[in-house]
C-alpha cells in the first residue's frame, strides 16, 4: 500500500557482501533520505529507556557500563548462548526501531525514502515499506568482499552466509532485484529501477 503524502517507502536488503551499503550510497548521492536500521538500532539501544530497562531486566544492570554505554561484549555473550535469548532481545529492540522509522519517515519531505535493512524479512520490517529492492551478488564475489573487508577466512564468511536467509527466499518476496556483481554498470540498473518507481508514484 502506498504511504501517505505520496511518499514511497523503499527497503534495500540483501545478504552479507552483496553491496547494500554501496547501493545506499548511490541513493544518498541522489539526495534520497536513508534510514540505516542497523545503525539506528545501535543508537536506540543507547538512548531508548524502553530498551535500556528491558536489557537490564533480561541480562543484568551490568549490560550498561558505568559511563552509560552499552556493554556489547557482555550482551553478545548472553545473547548467543541460545537462539531464544536472541529472539528476546529482538522482541525488545525491533518495536522501538519500527516506531523510530515510522516517525523518521513521516518527517521527510521527499517522494522516496529508503530503509536499509539486512534482516528486513526476518524482523518483519518489510511490512513497514511499500517496495523492496534486493541487492544480490554471486557467492564467490560476496566471499571475497567480506574476506577483504573483515579480514576473515572464506569458511567464516560461508558460515555467516549460511546463517542468513537465502537470496532465493528473499527474491520471492522482493519487488526489484539488483545484481551487484561488480562487472555491470550498477548505476544504470539502479536508475532503471528508480524510474519504474517514480512512474508508479506519478500514477497515484
Amino acid at each position: 500500500m502506498m504511504s501517505s503524502r505520496n511518499t514511497l517507502k523503499l527497503a534495500i536488503t540483501g545478504g552479507i557482501g552483496s553491496g547494500k551499503s554501496y547501493v545506499t550510497a548511490l541513493l544518498k548521492k541522489r539526495h534520497i533520505p536513508i534510514y540505516n536500521s542497523d545503525a539506528e538500532a545501535k543508537r536506540l539501544m543507547m538512548v531508548s529507556s524502553t530498551i535500556r530497562e528491558g536489557l537490564c531486566s533480561l541480562v543484568s544492570s551490568d549490560v550498561y557500563c558505568s559511563d552509560g554505554t552499552l556493554n556489547r561484549t557482555l550482551l553478545a555473550e548472553w545473547m548467543f548462548a541460545s537462539s531464544e535469548r536472541v529472539e528476546q532481545v529482538n522482541a525488545l529492540v525491533h518495536p522501538v526501531v519500527k516506531e523510530d522509522f515510522l516517525h523518521w519517515s513521516s518527517q521527510q519531505d521527499a517522494p522516496i525514502v529508503v530503509m536499509e535493512c539486512a534482516i528486513l524479512f526476518e524482523s518483519g520490517f518489510d511490512a513497514l515499506v511499500d517496495k523492496v529492492l534486493l541487492v544480490t551478488a554471486p557467492e564467490q564475489v560476496r566471499i571475497e568482499r567480506v574476506m577483504k573487508r573483515d579480514n576473515v577466512s572464506a569458511e567464516q564468511v560461508l558460515a555467516r552466509i549460511a546463517a542468513q536467509m537465502s537470496d532465493k527466499e528473499r527474491s520471492q518476496k522482493a519487488d526489484y532485484i539488483l545484481n551487484n556483481d561488480g562487472d555491470g554498470n550498477i548505476e544504470i540498473a539502479l536508475s532503471t529501477i528508480l524510474n519504474t518507481i517514480e512512474n508508479e508514484l506519478l500514477s497515484y
